[in-house]
């Protein structure tokens, strides 16, 4: 069980290394993305070989409730876990970046990667008439 200054500790530690990180990654994928989509080549844009994901204990934690990506530690490709709801995952938010931590060991190394989510628009608005005419008299100056 920890106590609570060597808890806060750890706490502090984990934020630094999280802060103070060897590299950072960001990659893109559509929203709505089935189950092995690939999102991007992680092990070679983090500059590691393949064949060193397991002997070094690969490693990659989500900072949300649900892991929507994963890694193939056989050829070191991230891939889309689960379907991402974009309006479910983000609100209202103009951005919607899901974050991960990459931890490798041997030596021990910490990477960050973002992955934004863009939207495909299946919420367009959708409007009564197809077009509107305004007429406004040149002769008014305001409301």
């Amino acid at each position: 069980m920890l106590t609570w200054p060597k808890g806060l500790l750890q706490l502090f530690l984990l934020h630094t290394a999280w802060k103070m990180g060897s590299g950072q990654l960001h990659y893109s994928v559509l929203e709505e993305s089935q189950h092995g989509s690939f999102v991007g080549r992680i092990a070679q844009d983090l500059g590691l070989e393949v064949s060193e994901l397991v002997p070094r204990m690969f490693r990659m934690l989500s900072k949300g409730e649900k892991d929507y990506f994963e890694v193939n530690l056989q050829n070191g490709i991230l891939f889309v876990n689960s379907r991402i709801d974009r309006e479910e995952l983000c609100a209202r938010n103009t951005d919607c970046i899901v974050y991960l931590e990459v931890i490798v060991e041997k030596p021990l190394r910490f990477f960050h990667v973002e992955v934004e989510i863009k939207d495909i628009n299946d919420n367009a608005p959708i409007f009564s008439a197809r077009e509107q005419i305004l007429s406004i008299a040149e002769f008014i100056t305001s409301l």
